[in-house]
């Protein structure tokens, strides 16, 4: 080896010629825990070669030139290193990038020990934050099922929210305190919060429960991990406690899918924002007046029991409800006639407003109560959005589905030149499914909106109208 007595170790390695040689070196002593095994390497330029030869001398037995695999002992790097500079390879690793060269296995017990501190620390100053007693401890361990304890081992709901936050290098310490707070206060200091909060229902709004715990408003948005992470360690805790009081299945209310992240809440009396959650409806003996009216979540739910309908026609896109109203307005006029002559059953019309939202699917589903055999139709812009929604609502209500003038026809008499084209994951999408308008899609490669074949939707619906009166 060259002895560069003149040189530094850091100038002698950072040789763009000793890169790839470095490279292999730190990425086997990391994967081997230590000086253990051989580096190899592809050498890729002649400078490469002639340094290499001339690193190693007379401790390779092989020319080496560009494209040649060398095998490197790491057990010779170590000696040579050693014996030029007085550097082990870690302590060379610092020296080049300021920075541990830790083994996969030195990485493992730090974050080990990371974790636990974490919990240690956040134990310490969950206590001192709020006074608690051993007493007041125990009951809180109780109460939440030790989730924190069982967070700790990887054996409570959050682990993977826990240690995706901790693994990114986010704060996991503050967000990991404000749930402990949050379940504190909820399942401890319920009441003197809500009079704090001049809450007389006994019941907390997300946001503002979060506003009292954080003074952010937003901090429990399911967006954000340190929300994720309280909703689920609310649903660990809700688990444990159907468990406990030995309340099985069949006993539980049944709760819709699109209902359930919204159930864990309210069942620790934490109201969700059922306003925002909103949908367009047209129901002449349940709208007054002449526009579609916006209904939201708490709306729906209000609703004890709806008219038994005989049909609900789901549509996407609110310019076509608004359409198809005006539609309605004008037939009825133009043949002296009124919406108070339509009959109670006569069809509603809903719309999602792109994805249907919980309000909307709600609704659907208190229609279905009414009338099993309420016919649903749905029509949506023919694109992969609305293709999804589409098979999402037929594998919904099977029995009582029809696709409402989305088909291959409607596609190739709209679609045009200047139609926006699909995406290639669209046509990778569409490629999945077998139906002859996916095929017509990913031939011609464009979308069509449902605004294009209103005409036939209007004249659709006109003898629906016609046929209830």
């Amino acid at each position: 080896m060259e002895l560069l007595n003149r040189k530094t170790a850091k100038q002698y390695y950072s040789d763009p010629s000793l890169e790839n040689l470095l490279k292999a070196v730190f990425t086997k002593y990391k994967g081997q825990n230590g000086v253990k095994g051989n580096a190899r390497i592809i050498v890729r330029s002649k400078t490469e070669a002639e340094k290499l030869q001339n690193y190693f001398g007379s401790r390779v037995t092989q020319l080496i030139f560009p494209g040649s695999e060398v095998e490197v002992h790491l057990a010779i790097f170590s000696e040579e290193l050693e014996r030029g500079y007085e550097l082990t390879i870690p302590e060379l690793y610092e020296v080049l990038y300021n920075s541990q060269l830790l083994t996969n296995r030195e990485q493992k017990e730090l974050k080990l020990s990371a974790w636990i501190q974490l919990f240690e620390k956040v134990e310490h100053d969950f206590i001192n934050e709020f006074n608690i007693t051993t007493v007041e401890l125990e009951q809180f361990s109780q109460k939440t099922f030790n989730w924190f304890g069982r967070l700790k081992n990887g054996e409570g709901e959050g682990y993977r929210v826990l240690k995706n936050i901790s693994n990114k290098g986010e704060d996991a310490y503050l967000d990991l305190f404000v749930c402990v707070s949050a379940l504190w206060y909820l399942l401890m200091r319920k009441k003197e919060m809500l009079v704090k909060q001049g809450i007389s229902t006994g019941k907390i709004r997300l946001p503002t429960f979060a506003a009292h715990v954080t003074e952010d408003p937003h901090a429990f948005d399911k967006k954000r991990a340190g929300g994720r992470l309280l909703w689920h360690a609310l649903h660990d805790i809700d688990n444990h406690k159907s468990v406990f009081d030995k309340i099985q299945k069949n006993e539980k209310t049944v709760v819709p899918e699109y209902l359930f992240e919204r159930q864990i809440y309210r069942n620790f009396d934490v109201l969700d924002d059922d306003l925002s959650s909103i949908s367009h409806i047209f129901v002449p003996n349940l709208v007054r007046g002449t526009s579609p009216r916006t209904i939201n979540l708490r709306e729906v739910e209000e609703i004890q029991q709806l008219p038994k309908y005989s049909a609900l026609y789901i549509i996407e896109n609110p310019s076509i409800i608004s359409y198809l109203a005006d539609e309605t307005i004008h037939f009825l006029n133009k043949n002296d006639l009124s919406l108070e002559q339509l009959p109670i059953n006569f069809p509603v019309l809903l719309c999602t407003i792109g994805q249907a939202r919980t309000a909307s699917k709600l609704f659907i589903e208190k229609c279905l109560a009414s009338n099993p055999n309420c016919a649903i139709y749905y029509s949506g812009d023919i694109d992969v959005p609305g293709i999804q929604m589409l098979y999402g609502m037929k594998e919904q209500f099977t029995a009582q589905f029809n696709a409402w003038r989305m088909d291959s026809f409607i596609y190739r008499k709209y679609v045009a030149p200047k139609s926006k084209t699909l995406s290639e994951e669209d046509l990778r999408l569409l490629r999945s499914d077998e139906g002859l308008l996916e095929r017509e899609m990913v031939q011609i490669g464009a979308k069509v909106y449902q605004e294009s074949f209103g005409k036939e939707l209007g004249k659709d619906w006109i003898e629906v109208i016609c046929g209830a009166i």
